[in-house]
């Protein structure tokens, strides 16, 4: 069996998908016109700087979503609507210049909104894990010395900060978890983290109001999980669990030392699911 690419992540076969050839993200090279109109995952470079830039994915069509990304070549920064990280790439390209790729797959069923955005959380994770850092606009971030724009609702244009100014979304994020068994997503200590004890969703009160992760399943049928999410309260958001799904279920938390700030704990709990599916080709029965 030929092993799965998974350090390439520029390459055509990476992660066993047929990616497109890359094309030019700029609306005046023509080139987006080459583009599916059918639903897809895709990911953008920067010829000018090392890594990816963004992973995304659309239910929609990828010509479509790729058209609205390109509001990064406009003069002012965009708003995050139509898409949410062209204010990150406007940055980017303010400081790089406006050398954009993008490239896309269509992999069977991607039409399922699960399996699509499953697969988005897989790909991010393992370029975190081969590349040891984040993808740049993922996660709502955006590079050191700009601010985002609002929604178009909330009418503020971002751009460059002044030398007194500060923008939480440029924040340093957090690295990837160690993947320590990683295809056992009921160990204790999965991906590196120290989960504790699985309990029935029943004793889910008197937990620490720490932020964390916390994965939900049935013993009967452990595999897949149910669910994984993270929080800033994991008493609060376990409570609701509680409150809102079969007792029986059994849960499992880990608390975050560095998980002060909502994208640090989304950048671990996409890890958890990255790992997830690719032990069981599959999400959680429950997310998404």
């Amino acid at each position: 069996m030929t092993p799965i690419n998974e350090s390439d992540y520029h390459g055509s076969d990476w992660m066993g998908f047929d990616w497109s050839p890359w094309l030019s993200l700029n609306p005046a090279d023509g080139e987006l016109s080459e583009i599916s109109t059918n639903p897809g995952i895709y990911r953008v470079r920067h010829l000018d700087r090392d890594g990816l830039t963004y992973i995304g994915q659309t239910g929609r069509s990828l010509r479509g979503r790729l058209r609205a990304l390109s509001g990064c070549y406009k003069d002012e920064m965009p708003y995050t609507d139509p898409h949410v990280a062209a204010p990150s790439l406007w940055a980017v390209r303010q400081e790089y210049g406006p050398a954009f790729q993008v490239s896309v797959i269509e992999p069977d069923d991607i039409d399922q909104r699960q399996r699509r955005l499953s697969i988005e959380e897989a790909l991010i994770a393992v370029y975190r894990r081969e590349s040891g850092e984040n993808t740049t606009a993922n996660f709502g971030r955006i590079i050191e010395g700009y601010k985002r724009s609002s929604q178009r609702s909330g009418g503020f244009t971002g751009g460059a900060l002044d030398d007194d100014e500060t923008e939480s979304n440029s924040a340093t994020g957090i690295g990837p978890l160690p993947w320590t068994d990683a295809d056992e997503p009921t160990s204790r200590s999965w991906m590196g983290l120290d989960w504790t004890e699985p309990e029935p969703l029943a004793n889910a009160y008197g937990l620490p109001t720490d932020a964390g992760v916390y994965r939900i399943w049935d013993r009967k049928e452990p595999e897949p999980l149910e669910y994984i999410g993270q929080s800033g309260n994991l008493k609060s958001r376990l409570y609701k669990h509680r409150r809102n799904r079969d007792e029986a279920l059994v849960f499992s938390y880990a608390i975050v030392d560095d998980g002060d700030a909502q994208h640090k704990r989304e950048q671990i709990e996409t890890d958890l699911i990255g790992a997830h599916w690719l032990a069981n080709t599959k999400a959680p029965r429950d997310q998404f």
